[in-house]
């Protein structure tokens, strides 16, 4: 599921920083950083690599309840910890700089929703996981990564300033040259 952790995670962070207005190099900046933490690593997943498996096996933290907070989807996949990283940004955030942690929140909080549509996340803490629970690998994600790669591609040429009809304008020029030689 990581490419379509990237490419949902990308269109998402690419739809608001161009909503915002931010410069074209400040939106593909900010969308490269939040497609960075969106699977890897340096993801909500990282509750998947050997580093953190090694900690949960000598923490026991199972004593918690509910397979304690080191468990996969436990505390990295709540949905409270980038709203918390938002609300400190937003807060004691200063200077032109900000953005660049906006843009982590924004590449984790998006890992988040994917994963409440494709599996579970914890509502409270690592307690109570919800979602909806679609196959992960099946045919519905297959369709959204593949509508999402143009609806990514439209949103970059946007970005630096191409007329966002432009689509429009290929479509009408196609059927006009389909007539030319259909006549």
């Amino acid at each position: 599921m990581g490419e379509t952790h990237r490419v949902f995670a990308a269109t998402a962070a690419m739809s608001l920083a161009i909503h915002q207005g931010t410069s074209w190099w400040m939106a593909g900046a900010s969308t490269a950083l939040a497609v960075a933490v969106t699977s890897g690593p340096m993801s909500p997943d990282v509750d998947q690599y050997r580093p953190w498996r090694c900690f949960d096996s000598y923490v026991p933290d199972e004593a918690l309840g509910a397979g304690g907070p080191l468990k996969h989807r436990g505390i990295t996949h709540w949905w409270g910890l980038p709203l918390l990283a938002w609300l400190a940004i937003s807060h004691w955030g200063t200077g032109n700089m900000t953005w660049i942690g906006y843009s982590l929140v924004y590449g984790w909080a998006a890992h988040l929703a994917a994963d409440f549509v494709f599996g579970r996340i914890p509502m409270v803490l690592w307690f109570m996981p919800i979602g909806i629970e679609l196959k992960t690998g099946g045919k519905v994600e297959a369709l959204l990564r593949w509508t999402l790669w143009p609806t990514l591609l439209w949103l970059a040429t946007v970005m630096v300033g191409v007329d966002p009809a432009w689509p429009l304008r290929l479509a009408e020029f196609l059927l006009a040259l389909a007539e030319a030689f259909t006549q």
